[in-house]
């Protein structure tokens, strides 16, 4: 209800529509549900009245009938003949093949140079004739095929399959691959005439055999299919036989009853051609030229599941033209819905004529009839829809139709052409609704106002009728009376703050788009019921989505004025209607006020505020964002933010820019869930040991730790222990048995500087490694030479062998300079882990006392203490050396520093998208992530992988290295050879580009 509490009653959607009645004598009282589904019953009568109205499903809303233009042929035109259909087909990169004149030979129509030139045989001589890049064909090719062609496909694993007459078998040729076809034989005993050839959506063919009116299945490795039933067998051979009869190799056997001949039998009168479901049932054209009507025919083997009538087609098709048209079948073609289009499966039949397309949704299920059970195995009936879009064609020169990438092509002489919409719309010329009756709930109701939301276009109209009663049956008998003409509200709906319906053509109120108003005029009574009459001029229609009437009315006559104003009957009800337009105004104003409060809930605000409303908090939207991702976001936003500069955070921004699919899981708590999470953040120092990273970035791993760490040296062995295991580990490693005997014989201390030979640093590095799982810092080294460096140029005398003082130096002038040079230290990195170890010792033993209490120094400070440039003998100073090196410069190195594996989608493996995908994630966590913090980015395939294979929701099961998705456009300098297939020829207009004409060789 409004402000007022005026209330209204609501026609929306097809099952409010479909309880009107259409006032017409042929349909009598049935309702518009009624009409239309006898229109889809699977044995409705051919000559069933087709209703006035339509009910468009994509735009949920009621029109008048659409009616088919049709190509009117002229009296010398030639209509294509079946023996032009040899067949013909598109590879998934855009190369056309066919069957040519001669029966002989295969023609193709290469993408890339866009040339038409021999596929087989290709003589040697014309190799050698001008070819791009300088290839030649493969020695040995064949000069000519000895037995006719017919019928042509390529399948979904790249294999381009081409029938033979004489011999009776295929060819099979791998576009993947070069070289000779491989070539089956049927028996010379069984009868096979291959005529068309369809490739079967789970990988081989169907081949149907016109002359002998049957058909047969191979599968993806073209064996005969299983249910392929051959009495054949019973007499002791094979179906297929080998080309060459030394050969060992034989296909597929298979058994059947005695009853079945080969192949799958067709009682039909002409099959001429075959078409592939998803479902792997098949799709027969039967040809009957002395019928008007074509039927197609539904088969699994030798069951026929459905007997598809083209009949219902010429309900579409204007009255006085209906008795004289025809539809008689050439080819058909299969195309499988859209699901990003929400379109439907579509079947496109082609007319013998030559000049035209018939298209028909394909509906299965409970679209068909829901009254009608499924089969035993689960599959359900189909019919057919006629769809009412004119698709000419152009000299067609009858090779057929071929469907690829979503579309339906047909040949122009030695090119093809995509079968496009051709605009031509129309229309029935009017009709006549009833809607149901609405209830007042008052005696003497004074219905208000009528509005109906659609597109009344110029030229074309909606009357409105109304009759009201007292009771439901005085309805009846009411009389008629006309209401005024609706007119177009320049201010959009009533309801507050409602969505303004866009239509393709345009979003102005020229076109008639938008919410129209009618006040009614003398309905008053409790019960109302409205007649709406459309008009159309042929070519355009109105179209209603939805009517709200509504009752009872707010007078501003009785609530506003003094009752003077109504004592004469026809000025207060011309004032009445004239005060109507006021309270129109202002109701709708102040239905937007009381409903202000659906603003500020993201449930229900409109698209258009959503940018407002995340501006309270600070946010502007990702433009790229869809509505709903944006409401979701503005309704985590407080979540969102608590997290942020986490990385339950980072991952939350990362799966809201990335995921396809955004829901509320993204701001959920993952918990112990960490690891099923696709975008995978690793903390740096979280691999400071433990080497997890190395199952995504496997290069971070130089020397892999072959020592459990259980057996590795510990401080409480003491260093003398550490000594004796590195020099066992020089004896082992040492190369002649005097290298061994001259390390035993000395007494080596293991360094904790690298040495600066190479070999002896390789092999001091596997030890480190092996023993103490980490390699010690270069730090002490650095400082012990600058520290000799100063005293050297400080004082007179060499000091090579001096080392970093352990204790505070008893000397005055010895403990002056080492003051001296701690402050005056500038390298940085050597600098800062010297003051790491002094801060590991102040937090570990809080006073310098106690420090040297346990160390037995004379530390007045804990900033004077240096570093070991040797290792300690003392077991506490050991242990503090060994806990400072392993754990705390492991963690300094690696703190605020984090690795992001973004999972590679299949969509994104083009150089040019990974690049884009990257810079989004880089951008995004550049916004999200600590400000000290510093990060990289690399991708990962989320699919099979050898040695961690994951099945997950992500995992991919496809046609293997045959599938298309893992063969994507070869780009120069950018993509690998084997992984890649050369694209299709852009045109280039702003460069010269080489070798994209023909040069002479």
């Amino acid at each position: 209800m409004d402000a007022n509490q005026t209330k209204f009653h609501l026609l929306l959607g097809k099952a409010d529509w479909a309880g009107s009645l259409e006032d017409d004598r042929a349909f009598g009282n049935q309702t518009l549900d009624e009409i239309w589904a006898q229109e889809t019953k699977l044995a409705s009568p051919p000559n069933a009245q087709k209703s006035s109205f339509y009910w468009n499903s994509g735009d949920d809303e009621i029109s008048l009938q659409k009616r088919l233009f049709q190509f009117i042929a002229a009296k010398s035109d030639n209509p294509p003949k079946l023996e032009n259909r040899r067949g013909a087909a598109r590879d998934r990169y855009g190369n056309w093949y066919w069957i040519d004149e001669t029966n002989l030979k295969i023609r193709v129509l290469s993408v890339g140079s866009n040339r038409v030139s021999d596929f087989y045989p290709v003589k040697t001589d014309d190799c050698q004739a001008e070819i791009f890049g300088g290839f030649r064909a493969v020695a040995g090719a064949p000069l000519s095929i000895d037995t006719p062609l017919r019928g042509l496909c390529v399948t979904v694993d790249h294999y381009l399959v081409v029938g033979t007459l004489e011999p009776a078998g295929l060819l099979v040729f791998d576009l993947f691959a070069t070289g000779e076809p491989r070539r089956i034989l049927w028996n010379s005993a069984i009868e096979f005439a291959p005529f068309d050839i369809a490739a079967r959506h789970c990988g081989g063919a169907f081949v149907l055999d016109r002359q002998n009116r049957r058909y047969w299945t191979l599968d993806r490795y073209f064996n005969l299919f299983e249910n392929s039933k051959s009495a054949a067998n019973e007499v002791g051979f094979d179906v297929f036989q080998s080309v060459n009869p030394d050969d060992e190799q034989r296909f597929s056997n298979t058994t059947a009853p005695t009853n079945f001949a080969a192949g799958f039998a067709l009682p039909l009168n002409d099959p001429i051609a075959i078409e592939a479901l998803p479902d792997d049932t098949v799709l027969i054209l039967d040809h009957q030229p002395e019928e008007k009507f074509a039927v197609i025919y539904r088969y699994d083997g030798e069951r026929q599941l459905d007997q598809l009538q083209t009949e219902t087609f010429k309900f579409l098709v204007e009255e006085n033209q209906r008795e004289d048209f025809k539809l008689i079948g050439y080819d058909l073609a299969f195309v499988a819905a859209e699901a990003e289009k929400q379109t439907l499966d579509r079947i496109y039949l082609a007319s013998a004529t030559g000049n035209q397309t018939y298209a028909f949704n394909l509906l299965c299920g409970e679209l068909v009839d829901a009254d009608s059970p499924p089969q035993a195995d689960g599959l359900r009936h189909i019919r057919l829809e006629p769809v009412a879009e004119y698709l000419p064609m152009r000299l067609f020169g009858g090779k057929g139709l071929v469907a690829a990438e979503n579309a339906v092509y047909y040949d122009f002489g030695e090119r093809w052409l995509k079968l496009i919409e051709q605009r031509r719309p129309r229309f029935a010329l009017g009709g006549t609704l009833l809607t149901r009756s609405f209830d007042g709930r008052e005696p003497n109701c004074v219905w208000h106002r009528l509005l109906v939301d659609g597109c009344i276009p110029p030229e074309t109209s909606v009357e409105a009728w109304s009759r009201t009663a007292e009771t439901k049956e005085d309805l009846q008998l009411a009389t008629w009376q006309r209401e005024p003409a609706f007119y177009l509200r320049n201010n959009g709906s009533e309801i507050p703050f409602a969505e303004t319906k866009k239509k393709s053509i345009g979003n102005s109120s020229s076109d008639g788009t938008g919410t129209w108003e009618l006040l009614l005029q003398r309905a008053k009574g409790r019960w109302l019921q409205l007649k709406l009459v459309f008009t159309g001029n042929g070519q355009k229609s109105p179209s209603l989505q939805a009517l709200r009437i509504y009752y009872p009315r707010f007078s501003y006559l009785k609530n506003y004025l003094p009752a003077i104003y109504r004592e004469d009957e026809m000025s207060a009800f011309f004032l009445e209607r004239f005060l109507a337009n006021l309270e129109g105004f202002y109701t709708s104003i102040e239905d937007r006020i009381a409903a202000a409060q659906m603003l500020f809930d993201v449930r229900s605000a409109p698209a258009e505020t959503l940018e407002w409303l995340a501006s309270w908090f600070g946010v502007v939207l990702d433009p790229a964002w869809d509505e709903s991702k944006r409401r979701l976001f503005i309704r985590h936003a407080l979540d969102f933010f608590q997290y942020r500069g986490t990385l339950r955070g980072l991952r939350t921004a990362l799966r809201l820019a990335l995921d396809s699919c955004a829901d509320e899981r993204i701001f959920e708590s993952t918990g112990n869930r960490r690891q099923l999470e696709h975008i995978r953040i690793v903390e740096k120092y979280l691999t400071r040991r433990v080497f997890d990273e190395i199952v995504f970035n496997p290069d971070e791993l130089t020397v892999p730790q072959n020592k459990n760490e259980a057996t590795r040296w510990r401080p409480e062995q003491g260093s003398g222990a550490l000594h004796a295991l590195y020099q066992e580990f020089l004896i082992a490693r040492a190369k002649s048995p005097e290298e061994k005997q001259s390390i035993a014989n000395q007494t080596i201390k293991f360094p904790l500087s690298p040495p600066q030979d190479a070999d002896e640093f390789s092999n001091w590095q596997q030890f480190t490694l092996q023993e103490l799982g980490f390699v010690p810092s270069n730090a002490a080294r650095t400082e012990r030479l600058r520290w000799q460096a100063y005293l050297a140029a400080h004082h007179s005398g060499y000091f090579a062998d001096t080392g970093l003082p352990r204790d505070l130096p008893t000397d005055e002038t010895r403990r002056g300079d080492w003051h001296q040079f701690i402050q005056t230290t500038i390298d940085e990195r050597e600098s800062w882990t010297r003051k790491t170890w002094q801060d590991f010792l102040a937090r570990r033993y809080q006073r310098v006392g106690k420090l040297n209490e346990i160390y037995a120094t004379h530390w007045i400070s804990f900033d004077e203490i240096s570093l070991f440039d040797e290792l300690p003998a003392a077991t506490v100073q050991l242990g503090d050396w060994y806990q400072f090196e392993s754990v705390v410069l492991a963690s300094h190195r690696t703190a605020h520093r984090f690795t992001v594996f973004v999972p590679l989608p299949l969509d994104v493996a083009s150089a040019e998208k990974q690049r884009e995908r990257m810079g989004l994630v880089e951008r995004i966590v550049n916004l999200e992530k600590p400000a000290h913090t510093v990060f990289d980015v690399k991708f990962y395939w989320n699919l099979f992988r050898i040695g961690e294979a994951r099945l997950e929701m992500d995992t991919l099961l496809g046609l293997g290295g045959r599938d298309p998705q893992l063969n994507p456009n070869f780009v120069l300098g950018q993509s690998y050879v084997g992984e890649s297939s050369l694209g299709t020829l852009e045109t280039i207009s702003d460069r010269a580009a080489f070798g994209r004409k023909t040069l002479p060789l």
